[in-house]
């Protein structure tokens, strides 16, 4: 995390948003040292770069401009966006599952069952609602602490509401707790 007076931010660190082209090119390298080693080589070091990228997010708190950026070997790019008249800020938890199903077929023309697995996908949304009611996604987070320091500093300006739902959450189910014990 890095700030200043006017800018925000907040590095997530290598979230592997290259995934796919790192194990292309890793898969290539190998395959290219057998037949052509110069290029086995440079895929190698390619897929060692990208597999240094960063992800973040960059907030202009004067100017009310961010952007989802990403970052290799310390240049940093992303599409700025403006805020439009934002009214209140909000850090929400999301939770999003998706379930695969393998079907396998028989001789007959019968559907005879087949394995399912689920993925779950768990962030922390830093959302603006701006005053005509719309709800603006500025980043999704995979750690709370990283979501938690953008809150904080959009507190520290005290010009708009800002709400962790996900802290408001935990003392109603605190407060829950102590009610059942007592």
């Amino acid at each position: 995390m890095k700030t200043n007076t006017a800018t925000l931010i907040v590095n997530e660190g290598k979230t592997f948003i290259y995934l796919i082209p790192i194990i292309f090119c890793s898969i290539a390298s190998l395959i290219s040292f057998v037949f052509f080693w110069p290029l086995g080589i440079v895929l190698a070091v390619i897929s060692i770069i990208l597999s240094l990228a960063e992800t973040g997010l960059e907030l202009d708190q004067q100017t009310m401009k961010y952007r989802s950026f990403k970052s290799l070997l310390g240049y940093m790019w992303g599409t700025w966006k403006k805020i439009p008249q934002p009214e209140s800020f909000h850090l929400r938890l999301s939770v999003e599952s998706e379930s695969y199903r393998d079907y396998t077929f028989g001789a007959s023309t019968n559907y005879y069952g087949g394995s399912t697995a689920t993925s779950k996908s768990i962030t922390y949304d830093v959302l603006v609602q701006t005053q005509s009611e719309k709800w603006i996604t500025l980043y999704e987070f995979l750690s709370y602490k990283k979501a938690l320091v953008v809150i904080r500093a959009l507190e520290e300006m005290k010009t708009f509401e800002v709400t962790d739902h996900i802290a408001l959450k935990l003392q109603e189910n605190q407060a829950r707790r102590a009610r059942r014990s007592i």
